[in-house]
């Protein structure tokens, strides 16, 4: 099953995965997006975590299904790691350092690390949320910004942070053409 973003639906990964991240002191969110910017799996993990989420990946293990909260590990690709294009870290108050981890944990990768702009991606994944999950007809007629989501959204900020560094992306890769 793929996951509609509102836009488009997701349903390819064939031309190159990016890897979104929005690391916090407690929680890290994290999102696999498409090369067009659909949502292919999502989650959230503990920020103690973050060596056995990368193993995870890099093992392709159903492991990352304890910290999945929309998508499906069968979605992914084989070689995962292979596949990650790009990972983009949310450049917020504990960016430095996860970017630093995060960059040295996938040197074999040959993937780009780069941090994106994380500023309002909270507000943005509240409206990702409501795109993925249609609220009810009571709910409709609320103003979107008083509707309350159902759990938290570190995994949406990390699409969020995904989309910027994605955009970003594309325009230094058309800059070296």
């Amino acid at each position: 099953m793929a996951v509609d973003s509102g836009q488009m639906a997701v349903h390819s990964w064939e031309k190159y995965l990016v890897l979104g991240l929005d690391p916090g002191k407690d929680k890290t969110g994290f999102a696999f997006v498409d090369s067009e910017g659909g949502l292919i799996l999502s989650g959230i993990f503990p920020s103690c975590e973050r060596e056995s989420f990368f193993a995870e990946i890099e093992m392709h293990e159903r492991g990352l299904s304890s910290w999945i909260t929309e998508g499906s590990a069968e979605l992914l690709p084989e070689n995962l790691s292979g596949h990650v294009k790009a990972v983009f870290v949310g450049d917020g108050t504990t960016s430095r350092e996860f970017a630093g981890f995060v960059r040295e944990r996938v040197s074999g990768w040959e993937c780009e690390v780069m941090t994106a702009d994380e500023r309002k991606t909270t507000l943005e994944a509240r409206g990702l949320y409501w795109r993925l999950h249609r609220p009810g007809f009571w709910a409709c007629l609320l103003p979107e910004g008083m509707r309350v989501p159902g759990r938290v959204l570190d995994d949406l900020a990390a699409w969020a942070v995904a989309l910027r560094g994605l955009k970003k992306y594309r325009d230094i890769r058309r800059n070296k053409l």
